[in-house]
């Protein structure tokens, strides 16, 4: 596998949207009225009032202007009870339309209050302008207006809940979008932990546990145990080690192992534990530090998330399984192109060379001595040819066998090489008879590169399959004469004067 260069930014969990954040203390009703009496009666008749737990605060301005000013102050503002007149005939009117256009505030509830109905007629109003309810001050009971406050104060909450909800399905796709660009294990594993410490807005302290199967298990006694894949926070160092071995607080661990063994998970105002199993994959569980008790919409919003994450793992493993499949796949294309490539090179050693000794064999000779023939004759240069035959080759073969024969063979050609230079020529031109090409040599020279070769071989016995065998050779000279264009002529003069050499006596040099 790959890196960790993917990091989340801390910050992320700190400048999450306030509007996120579920609201707690009691309601704020503000009170935009020129009128004090009017926001006397108003304290007086709803200030015991309490929903769903929360009571009522209030916030009273006595012109448009200062309502402004307050609703820019406290975004969280529930309700506005909205007088019409004031500092002009459609004061209020007008601070409807900046708190919807404006401030674009669609979440707080405005109910509109007049004592002078004719100034502003109900129907006009409710379909020119963004208001929630129209009430006449003279209607407006205390039942009635206790009535409206708790209609509002549920609507400013279930708009509330649907843009948390929005928010947070939004924070979904967009940390989704940001995992799924990563491919490693890693990475993604600890990006996960990070977006849902940012989630649950708590600080990033949690650890992504995989639960596998133990090898040998049934000798141990256990069938799987839980692993740290990820760790953020006070747990980074856990990470590769069992959840036994890292240090981890029992307790906590004691809550995974729950979540593993019911594969639900769990959530207290301490900490939030997601189980996700992923599709043929092993179970993760995520665990995750908390300060507050999450809501029944954070845990909905939380299944979607651990659905998209359990998606996401297990594309990231599928990615990791090609990957490794396609390593494997890149190594034995390689070996097989290393084979291939020895292959033909041993090809081409067959083509040019004589398996057995190493020497060019007949047909690369002629080809090499081709081209030397050419440039002897376009730089008139001499060009000389020794041809050489083992001396009783075939008793040696007949009274020893043909391993020792072979034996034989590769030491002549070893001994030939140590006397002769790089730029000469040496070829098995068939059976035990061998030829050398001798560039810018005449033939009184080479014969003494010949008279070398066979005191070099003759010296001292070679070993053949084991045992010292004697061997002698004889050699004949030719040089190539400048009127021929081919070395034919050359390579059988050299011949003849090889089998001089034998009918002589076997192991001399004789030139022709």
């Amino acid at each position: 596998m790959k890196s960790d260069g993917f990091l989340f930014d801390g910050a992320e969990a700190e400048n999450r949207p306030a509007s996120a954040v579920p609201a707690v203390g009691p309601w704020l009703i503000l009170i935009v009225d020129d009128d004090p009496e009017v926001h006397s009666v108003t304290r007086l008749t709803l200030g015991k009032l309490v929903f769903k737990g929360r009571g009522v605060a209030f916030r009273s301005a006595f012109s448009a202007a200062e309502g402004r000013a307050l609703l820019e102050a406290e975004p969280e503002i529930a309700v506005i009870l909205l007088d019409v007149v004031m500092e002009t005939d459609d004061a209020g009117l007008r601070l409807v339309r900046a708190i919807r256009e404006d401030m674009q505030n669609r979440a707080v509830r405005i109910i509109l209050r007049t004592g002078q109905p004719g100034q502003a007629p109900e129907e006009d109003v409710i379909v020119s302008y963004d208001i929630n309810d129209y009430k006449s001050k003279t209607e407006l009971t205390a039942q009635k207006l206790f009535t409206t406050v708790v209609a509002a104060l549920r609507g400013f909450e279930d708009i509330r809940a649907l843009e948390s909800n929005r928010l947070g399905l939004q924070q979904i796709i967009d940390c989704t979008d940001s995992l799924f660009r990563l491919h490693s294990l890693r990475q993604f594993s600890r990006g996960v932990l990070l977006q849902l410490a940012a989630f649950v807005h708590a600080g990033p302290n949690g650890i992504l546990c995989v639960q596998r199967t133990v090898p040998g298990c049934l000798a141990t006694g256990r069938e799987t145990e839980v692993c740290v894949l990820a760790g953020v926070g006070r747990y980074a160092e856990a990470v590769t080690r069992t959840l036994t071995t890292s240090g981890v607080d029992p307790a906590i661990s004691a809550v995974i192992d729950t979540v593993f063994e019911k594969r639900a998970s769990q959530y207290s105002p301490e900490y939030t534990v997601l189980y996700i199993p992923v599709p043929e994959g092993p179970e993760l569980a995520a665990y995750i530090h908390s300060h507050r008790a999450l809501t029944e919409d954070d845990r909905r919003l939380l299944e979607v998330f651990t659905s998209k994450m359990a998606i996401g793992f297990a594309n990231i493993r599928l990615y990791e399984d090609l990957q490794a499949a396609n390593e494997r796949l890149e190594q034995r294309v390689a070996a097989r192109t290393r084979e291939l490539e020895e292959a033909n090179r041993r090809l081409e050693e067959l083509a040019y060379t004589d398996p057995l000794t190493g020497t060019l064999n007949r047909r690369s000779f002629m080809e090499g001595a081709t081209r030397e023939v050419e440039r002897a004759r376009r730089y008139q240069r001499p060009l000389s040819v020794v041809m050489f035959d083992l001396d009783h080759f075939k008793s040696l073969n007949d009274t020893y066998g043909h391993l020792a024969g072979d034996d034989v063979l590769r030491t002549v050609v070893s001994r030939s090489r140590q006397v002769l230079r790089d730029s000469d020529i040496l070829g098995r031109y068939g059976g035990e008879e061998f030829a050398i090409l001798l560039p810018e040599t005449p033939r009184d020279l080479a014969g003494q590169v010949a008279e070398r070769l066979r005191q070099a071989i003759a010296a001292q016995p070679m070993i053949a399959d084991g045992i010292a065998v004697a061997v002698t050779v004889s050699l004949g000279v030719s040089e190539l004469d400048p009127a021929e264009d081919a070395i034919g002529n050359t390579l059988r003069r050299a011949d003849d004067a090889m089998y001089d050499a034998k009918e002589s006596g076997r192991n001399r040099v004789c030139l022709r």
